[in-house]
């Protein structure tokens, strides 16, 4: 039984990161572009994320990211193409103690960890040894 389950969830798995065409045709007519657009975090780490402000991205055209965590604004530095392969480095904080400062830590740790990204409509998806560890959504 367990063998199956394994096997579904590497078949999910597949099917997210190679994406199908009815995906890329959704993607170009409801997606956001991942520069210049701002994406909140609704996922981390398999458990759905809520947090009325903070827990934002911005990956800028200069190869610059900023955002939000907790209560400290982020920057860092990351690289993109369109085959799917990011590598987020040098993320730095504000040094304000947030009330969440551990959630704020890992998420921080996480982006360090990301070696890809997938876009599915107005979604980002941000992956690292295969796994998916954040899932975010463009704000409107």
């Amino acid at each position: 039984m367990k063998i199956v389950k394994f096997a579904m969830a590497v078949a999910v798995m597949a099917f997210v990161v190679v994406g199908c065409c009815p995906c890329k045709k959704y993607q170009k007519k409801y997606g956001k572009p991942l520069q210049e657009t701002e994406w909140k975090m609704v996922q981390f780490n398999g458990r759905t994320f809520d947090a009325k402000d903070g827990y934002t991205l911005v990956f800028g055209k200069d190869n610059r990211l900023s955002g939000v965590g907790d209560c400290n604004r982020l920057m860092g530095s990351y690289t993109a193409n369109n085959d799917g392969i990011m590598k987020i480095s040098q993320v730095a904080g504000t040094r304000m103690m947030c009330p969440e400062q551990d959630q704020e830590n890992s998420f921080i740790q996480m982006l360090g960890s990301v070696d890809s990204y997938q876009m599915d409509g107005p979604l980002l998806i941000l992956l690292g040894n295969g796994e998916m560890k954040a899932v975010f959504e463009a704000k409107k």
